[in-house]
Parts: C-alpha cells; structure tokens; sequence
C-alpha cells in the first residue's frame, strides 16, 4: 500500500522535524544543530516528505562534481511499509539525473537489511565494505547506482 505523500525541498526550520526521525531510525542519530549545520553547505541538499501537514520522511545528500553521495534516508516508523521509502528513492534517482549526475553511492550498515532491500530494489548495487566505519565499529557496506 502507498499513502499519498508530497516530497519538497528541506528547510532550515524543518532540521527538528528531520533530527526527530532521525533519533528513531539510527542508533547514533544527527542531533538538529548537525542536520542544520549540513543544511548549509553549498554542496548539502535536503528533500522532506509531508503527509497531513506533518513531516514524516526525509533524505539528504551532497552533489560532488557528477556524483551525489547520499547522506542519510529516513522514514518515521509510523509511516514505513507504506511506499514512502520507495517513493524517496524514486524522488533522489530524479534529483540525480536532474543533475547530470552520473552515479549515486551510499553507505549503510551491514545489519540494516530493510535499507539494505529498499535499496537493492532501487537499483544499486553492492561495491565494496568499509570495515568498522560506524563509531560502534559494524561495517558499512557501500551501494552504487550508475545512472
């Protein structure tokens, strides 16, 4: 089932929205002043989506040179299962190409196997692992997308 949603461009005032799913997604989850600080640099892009008025996804990347390196994909937990993260990526794959990107790459753990599937079935493809990138020492598995 997928619920009817609006994707738009993040705002400044919307990093305690984003801050907030990201404490219910991640186990160690940018606080508002990091998703703001990321927020303002040239190279960072924000995307929100909104469901009866309320933020309830969202996902950020940076645009380098002919690639976007995705910096976190979210969902509230309430809303997951419902298409709102295939409909992200869908929207991120346009933004991309919007762009003239050539690629799309990604880390994730290598335990999140829902992000791991979401992604698959957007088309990536694993590339390689960082081992003990996350602060807790779990390895990252790296995803690309050529476009």
């Amino acid at each position: 089932m997928s619920i009817k949603i609006a994707i738009r461009r993040g705002e400044e005032a919307d990093a305690p929205a984003i801050a907030m799913i990201e404490a219910m997604s991640f186990k160690t989850p940018w606080s508002t002043e990091m998703v703001l600080s990321e927020m303002k640099e040239a190279i960072s892009s924000f995307f929100v989506v909104e469901y009866q008025d309320k933020i309830i996804g969202y996902y950020g990347f940076l645009h380098i040179l002919d690639e976007l390196h995705i910096l976190n994909v979210a969902v509230d937990p309430d809303h997951r299962r419902q298409g709102v993260g295939r409909q992200l990526m869908a929207h991120l794959v346009e933004q991309a190409r919007a762009l003239s990107a050539r690629a799309i790459t990604l880390e994730v753990r290598e335990s999140n196997l829902t992000a791991i599937r979401l992604y698959e079935r957007a088309g990536f493809q694993l590339a390689g692992v960082r081992p003990h990138y996350y602060t807790d020492k779990e390895n990252a598995l790296i995803y690309w997308l050529e476009l």
